[in-house]
């Protein structure tokens, strides 16, 4: 069952790793590998590291936000942990706009480039420390294609009875091959979670110019894709 539109990119089929008809829903269910669980735990480690050292100058309402950001970043890996160790549950809805939120204000501690937001309150019926996993490597993946002066873009709706969450880059990536590193991981990842849910993922041009990745994820009352 087609799961992924790759849109009118002209990036090749064998560098979308996962993104395919041929991902084994099944394994992406039981749980991703530990080399991917540990690329997903890096940023967020990394963040939490960089704030620290930040806030050891600093006082008063700067050391107040950085312990701020520590704090959601902290979060963000308890959420991916707990799921983890929980094991497979029922699906409760979690609140996309929400963890956005979260996920930029962390992004743009170590982001030097421009990172908007646009979001409505979106509910989709996914484990919370799953969507932290896809948006911070839609975050990440987008981040790096921008480059230091670049743009991003997030936008969180409802499409079509689904929870939908975008996320727009600047770059110039397109027509490039998906590089083997972690941005090639993180594209599985993405794709993997996300199959898990009976989702998609799309693959479009941005109009920022670069690539623009949706995530769209099953809504409560929503229709299936």
């Amino acid at each position: 069952m087609e799961r992924v539109t790759r849109g009118c990119l002209s990036i090749p089929a064998d560098n979308l790793a996962d993104l395919s008809a041929t991902a084994d829903v099944s394994s992406a269910a039981a749980g991703l590998s530990l080399r991917e669980l540990c690329h997903d735990l890096i940023e967020p480690t990394a963040t939490i590291r960089w704030l620290v050292r930040a806030a050891e100058a600093e006082s008063g309402q700067d050391l107040r936000k950085r312990l701020g950001a520590i704090a959601i970043a902290a979060g963000q890996i308890a959420a991916i942990c707990e799921h983890i160790l929980d094991g497979p549950q029922r699906y409760a809805g979690v609140r996309l706009d929400l963890i956005a939120a979260d996920a930029v204000a962390t992004a743009q501690v170590r982001y030097a480039g421009l990172i908007d937001v646009v979001s409505q309150p979106v509910t989709a019926l996914a484990q919370p420390g799953d969507v932290v996993r896809i948006l911070y490597n839609m975050l990440t993946n987008a981040c790096r294609a921008a480059g230091p002066s670049g743009r991003v873009r997030v936008l969180v709706d409802e499409a079509d009875g689904q929870a939908r969450m975008t996320v727009a880059d600047s770059g110039d990536s397109l027509g490039h091959p998906v590089p083997a590193g972690r941005a090639g991981l993180g594209l599985e990842i993405i794709g993997a979670l996300t199959l898990k849910y009976g989702g998609s993922v799309h693959l479009g041009v941005s109009d920022l110019g670069g690539l623009a990745v949706s995530v769209w994820l099953p809504a409560p009352g929503g229709s299936s894709n």
